[in-house]
């Protein structure tokens, strides 16, 4: 993922099948990248890149890029965890018209209900889920994403085009 605007980059992969094609790109020690390919079984690697000086500013009011990256090592899980909370909801992908039918049936107020689909609708037009929330304009933003992360289901949905039609919540990856 490629944050066109906050100079931030998420990258989200799996681990053994990097090595794997690591190990056929490389002939030099070869051993030693199968015994890490076999150990990495079932390892979800994610990693935030901050691109841009606004994004490392967001993070450090250091100037010197020795005491930035210093700043930025301690602080790396708290900075990983709130930028990719603000880009990545909690909850379940479903292709749309699953997350419809699990929205109808699981939120009994209209007006909240209402609301959820139009975000969820205004996500793929937007291209994101901050543009989509912008575009809502509603002041009760944060209750509309907490109804979505307590029926656990994410706002953003598989495309039409993808043939998955479910993924788990990123999140539970992240233990």
């Amino acid at each position: 993922m490629d944050g066109n605007s906050n100079g931030i980059n998420f990258l989200i992969y799996d681990l053994k099948e990097v090595l794997a094609n690591r190990i056929k790109e490389v002939e030099a020690n070869r051993k030693r990248l199968k015994s890490i390919m076999e150990s990495s079984e079932g390892i979800l690697r994610a990693e935030v890149r901050l691109t841009e000086p606004k994004s490392i500013r967001a993070y450090t009011d250091k100037t010197d890029t020795s005491k930035q990256i210093a700043v930025l090592a301690k602080n790396s899980r708290d900075i990983f965890l709130a930028t990719f909370v603000r880009v990545v909801p909690f909850g379940d992908f479903y292709k749309k018209d699953t997350a419809t039918k699990i929205i109808q049936k699981e939120v009994q107020d209209m007006t909240l209900r209402r609301r959820m689909l139009r975000l969820m609708a205004l996500i793929p037009k937007k291209k994101s889920l901050y543009l989509a929330q912008k575009e809502m304009n509603d002041r009760n933003i944060e209750k509309i994403i907490a109804m979505f992360t307590k029926i656990n289901v994410s706002p953003v949905t598989i495309s039409k085009r993808h043939e998955a039609k479910y993924l788990k919540n990123l999140y539970s990856f992240l233990l």
